[in-house]
């Protein structure tokens, strides 16, 4: 894997500091109470560059620094694309993940519903591009109801097996869940 350049390094070490920032004083103040001035305040940036940054506080929590895309174009050269995606999420997130802090944003998320509510919004959207990629995969322009439904049926198992994840206090295994909840649309059983 090519080592990212240092300007996207360091942006990326600045947001995940402002991310647990935010979350730390989301965790400890009303979500609602808490403004962007305040975490620019605490993180000692500017407003304009949190602005940038993020966007809005909801994407505070639901930004993540993942960067699945490698994985993604590794893992559908090997396999089909429904396990796939699957390996690549687990590739992605318990291979370069600190799953601590993502079972805090999670469990945030799934408290705070202005947080859920933009957290189902980026999901459509990637949603649309998975769709897109699986489009591409086969050889399309233009995506086809079936990847359609492939792409919603995968963001729909990675959505349970989180959700069963955090209602766990991740005490379950996370990969163990995803397998599972992959399983469930490629073998569904009557």
């Amino acid at each position: 894997m090519t080592p990212l350049p240092l300007r996207k390094r360091n942006r990326l070490a600045a947001q995940r500091r402002l991310q647990e920032i935010a979350l730390n004083l989301f965790e400890t103040k009303v979500f609602a109470e808490v403004t962007m001035a305040d975490i620019a305040q605490e993180g000692g940036v500017s407003e304009s560059t949190l602005y940038r940054y993020f966007g809005t506080k909801e994407a505070l929590v639901v930004w993540d620094e993942y960067d699945m895309d490698a994985e993604l174009v590794r893992q559908f050269q090997k396999q089909d694309p429904i396990p796939a995606f699957r390996d690549a999420i687990i590739a992605t997130l318990i291979g370069q993940g600190d799953l601590n802090f993502l079972l805090r944003r999670v469990q945030f998320l799934y408290r705070t519903p202005q947080v859920h509510a933009a957290a189902i919004q980026n999901d459509l959207q990637e949603r649309d591009e998975l769709a897109a990629g699986f489009a591409a995969l086969a050889g399309r322009r233009e995506r086809s109801l079936q990847d359609d439904v492939l792409a919603g049926s995968c963001m729909a198992a990675l959505d349970a097996a989180i959700n069963h994840w955090q209602q766990a206090d991740g005490k379950a295994d996370l990969a163990d869940l995803l397998h599972d909840a992959f399983e469930v649309i490629t073998q569904p059983k009557a």
